[in-house]
């Protein structure tokens, strides 16, 4: 199970990448300095140890994109979800290389 560092560190590297944070993405827990777009992906840790992965969309309708235990699966497809988001609002502006700093998505 994911602790608060490792949701605080996916936000992060999505920052690092370009994306705005409340604007393309929110991680429950984490305050969103602008308040949140009306369009946005977002992640939260449940009580239950599980996550869920949502959009919402400008008409204010939301969907749950997956619901799972796995941190790992969590992850991947939030972050995956944020970029396509972002790009197709910014285009080529979103770096596909994070930071060196970061752990999670270098291959071992």
């Amino acid at each position: 199970m994911a602790d608060q560092d490792e949701l605080d560190e996916v936000a992060e590297h999505l920052l690092a990448r370009g994306l705005g944070e409340g604007t393309d993405f929110q991680v429950v827990g984490r305050p969103a300095a602008d308040g949140l777009s009306s369009e946005r992906i977002g992640l939260e840790r449940r009580d239950d140890a599980t996550y869920r992965v949502w959009y919402v969309g400008d008409w204010g309708s939301e969907r749950t994109l997956v619901e799972t235990a796995d941190w790992a699966q969590a992850r991947a497809r939030f972050v995956d979800e944020a970029v396509t988001l972002a790009r197709g609002r910014w285009g080529r502006s979103i770096t596909d290389t994070p930071a060196a700093r970061r752990r999670w998505w270098r291959r071992r």
